[in-house]
């Protein structure tokens, strides 16, 4: 892609016979800036991040495969989790064009005819840019999904994303395309205290898919940690969970 080769690794386990599509999911950042207005920016790790290794994540996936009897795939986005590329260039078009590629060469490998998608904060915003490029989407999930990037960036005295990149792929312009390819389900999932991505933000993604005629459903759900942010599992569980009828 643009002559630059990524190889995009991801976990997963496959149910036999299954008369369900697969559900791809797509984490959240691992990388998030702590002071972005300095120059430059100041970054961090995420503490869980260090303490992952390929093996915990397989059995993971593998779990939540063996207890839905779904197939299940976890796909690390461009920089991330054993994946090639660069983190810091995420919600920019080229790793939207990735992950879509990625998941075409996933169907072709075991014959998949539609998937279902979820995602979680970053991997929200995939999953929103991936609505508009794709038509084999039964059932997707967006649990704090930055899906209005540039508003949320607006609000926080940014002129471009906190990345330092201006070019993102922000789902909620291309709510009009979505409608065009008519998913068969979303589900947005919303904690309204969440003080990463706040649910205006979330809410206004919403109400743009419902006025290009899509049925959304948002949900409420509350979510543990300090900053009413991390709905990781219950986007996998919502999205495992998640039929298209």
């Amino acid at each position: 892609m643009d002559g630059k080769y990524e190889c995009l690794r991801f976990y997963g386990a496959q149910a036999e016979p299954s008369d369900r599509p697969p559900l791809v999911y797509l984490d959240g950042d691992v990388v998030n800036v702590v002071q972005p207005r300095t120059d430059p920016p100041v970054w961090t790790v995420g503490e869980f991040y260090q303490r992952l290794t390929p093996d915990l994540m397989q059995r993971e996936a593998e779990h939540y495969s063996a207890a839905t009897a779904r197939t299940f795939i976890n796909l690390a986005r461009p920089g991330t989790y054993g994946s090639s590329g660069h983190h810091l260039e995420r919600r920019r078009p080229r790793e939207v064009a990735l992950v879509d590629a990625a998941i075409d060469k996933l169907k072709a490998r075991f014959g998949w005819t539609r998937i279902d998608l979820a995602g979680f904060s970053g991997g929200g915003h995939l999953v929103g840019a991936l609505l508009a490029r794709r038509h084999d989407i039964g059932c997707a999930v967006i649990a704090s999904g930055n899906v209005a990037v540039r508003q949320r960036g607006v609000a926080h005295g940014l002129s471009t994303d906190v990345t330092g990149y201006d070019d993102v792929f922000d789902p909620i312009d291309h709510a009009s395309e979505i409608g065009r390819r008519r998913p068969k389900r979303v589900i947005i999932l919303t904690d309204p205290l969440d003080r990463v991505v706040e649910a205006r933000f979330q809410a206004e993604f919403a109400e743009a898919l419902r006025s290009a005629g899509v049925t959304v459903e948002q949900r409420s759900v509350s979510a543990a940690d300090p900053a009413h942010h991390n709905l990781r599992s219950a986007a996998i569980l919502a999205g495992l969970a998640c039929a298209d009828g």
